[in-house]
């Protein structure tokens, strides 16, 4: 399969083909004549295929099932001098269709291939997947230029990883914080000609960085980019032991350095990069180009960030904010000190809608182990920025390893009553008022649980003298004597693939809650 021979330059060739050497003949083969290649995740539903085919006004697509031509018309004045037209994941809004120029892509391509080395006896590996910008660019097209051999390794398995790069001796491999995790666990032997990993697409928490230096030393080099800059703008120094400790080690890991010709500016804690290596803007969205980028050049990363010495340290996304009762809470924050205070594993801190106070703090994890649960149940109860909602096992990510954080946040439901008015009721003779208020407002709760989560099974109240527990329904536990929300978390794990809670609270008064698992 190739794209129509008779295409003329600029025109748009959707690409909706599995990661591999056949994706890396087409995209290439678009670049080398000048076509404008729009690469899709090969699991797109077939219509969204055909949406971005109208939107781009494509001339071709190209699937598993072969080469269609749309008799659109070629000719597009915004196309000329693209290379590719990379469209967003949507998860905050509309897909945006990036418009990436050649002179942006090669001029990024030879930045990052120079940074790293690259050179035709110093074989360069990748398992990311060639549809998203980082391989891409970095990977696909920065090999391609400096005639550097490329490994091209399929999904993520580190024996099988680790294995192909001593096999053909790698000097340097890509990879995303996502995956460190797995490649800890299995701890495969370093490959001896491997010099070190490059790491990008999310920032890298300090526990995977101390786990990684345990097992394998000063061997990797994190990056920063968004496919607006065309994959990388930032990258961290040359990895040397002492600089690595103190950098990695004894402070939060940062992002990097800019890379020649990338200036950076902090507006408000706003990361505002400028650089050579942009988009042109977005594919016919005006009024979202407009708020990206500013007439002189600077584009608006959306992310929060602060300068230590030469390095950026990245502390949040903007859109991510848990804006709580009027105090402002940054996600990558939360997610610290809650690592510090002992919880293990992958997390997030997440924004969970609330009438009252606009964001309660909801934390999702990856695992449903009995430590998790235990380290999980210490901080909502006594730690430092208590969730009000937690959910075990429902951690959602990108496919290169980005928290899906607004999207769990919105599958999550806290609740809360007024604190003055049940200080009120609190008072001689208010007790029958304050049972019925707490019933009522514990049914609402449950009534919003079952919404966001889209729960179809029973609703009950838990009872005390009933020991029965299944999985399928949603726990309206009241704050009193029998089984609490925590004990009934601990029963559900084990026959659920997720289980959560909520929290009912009045201020300081726990009033009980609701638990579900699925």
């Amino acid at each position: 399969m190739s794209p129509p021979a008779d295409l003329p330059a600029g025109a748009r060739v959707v690409l909706a083909l599995p990661s591999g050497d056949r994706l890396a003949e087409l995209l290439l083969g678009c670049l080398d004549r000048e076509l404008v290649a729009v690469p899709l995740d090969p699991r797109t539903p077939p219509s969204r295929v055909a949406e971005v085919v109208r939107r781009v006004r494509a001339s071709a697509v190209i699937t598993p099932g072969g080469v269609e031509t749309t008799g659109l018309p070629h000719e597009h004045p915004d196309a000329d001098g693209l290379a590719l037209i990379m469209f967003t994941s949507g998860s905050t809004g509309v897909p945006k269709g990036v418009m990436l120029p050649r002179a942006a892509v090669l001029g990024n391509a030879a930045k990052t291939a120079a940074l790293h080395g690259f050179a035709p006896d110093r074989p360069h590996a990748t398992c990311l997947p060639l549809y998203h910008c980082n391989a891409l660019v970095m990977s696909l097209v920065g090999t391609h230029t400096t005639g550097t051999p490329l490994v091209l390794h399929p999904g993520f398995d580190p024996a099988a990883y680790f294995a192909d790069l001593r096999a053909k001796e790698v000097r340097t491999a890509s990879i995303v914080p996502a995956m460190l995790p797995d490649l800890l666990d299995s701890a495969p032997p370093w490959p001896e000609s491997l010099d070190y990993l490059i790491t990008a697409a999310a920032p890298l928490t300090a526990d995977l960085a101390r786990r990684f230096h345990a097992r394998y030393g000063p061997r990797l080099r994190q990056g920063y980019g968004l496919t607006e800059l065309v994959n990388f703008s930032f990258t961290t120094p040359h990895p040397g032991p002492e600089r690595w400790a103190a950098e990695y080690l004894d402070h939060h890991p940062p992002v990097g350095a800019p890379l020649p010709g990338t200036e950076l500016r902090l507006e408000a804690g706003e990361v505002w990069i400028r650089s050579a290596d942009r988009m042109r803007g977005y594919w016919e969205d005006q009024e979202a180009t407009a708020a990206a980028l500013t007439p002189d050049g600077w584009l608006r990363t959306g992310d929060l960030g602060a300068r230590r010495g030469d390095l950026l340290v990245l502390t949040g996304r903007r859109s991510e904010r848990i804006e709580r009762g009027g105090e402002k809470h940054y996600p990558l924050e939360v997610e610290r000190t809650w690592r510090e205070a002992g919880l293990p594993g992958r997390f997030a801190a997440v924004p969970v809608p609330d009438d009252t106070l606009g964001h309660e703090i909801g934390l999702v994890t990856a695992d449903t182990d009995a430590g998790t649960i235990a380290a999980a149940r210490a901080i909502a109860e006594n730690g430092p920025l208590r969730p009000a909602a937690l959910a075990f096992g429902a951690f959602t990510a990108t496919a290169t390893g980005k928290p899906q954080r607004t999207a769990m946040g919105r599958a999550l439901a806290a609740g809360r009553e007024n604190p003055s008015r049940w200080n009120r009721a609190l008072d001689p003779g208010g007790t029958a008022t304050l049972r019925a208020a707490a019933q009522t407002a514990r049914a609402r709760l449950a009534d919003e649980v079952v919404r966001r989560l889209n729960h179809t099974g029973p609703v009950r109240v838990a009872d005390p003298a009933d020991p029965r527990r299944a999985p399928g329904e949603l726990l309206v536990v009241p704050h009193g004597p029998g089984p609490g929300r925590w004990d009934l978390v601990e029963a559900l794990r084990a026959d659920a693939d997720a289980v959560g809670t909520s929290a009912l609270r009045a201020g300081r008064h726990d009033l009980g809650g609701v638990v579900w698992a699925r």
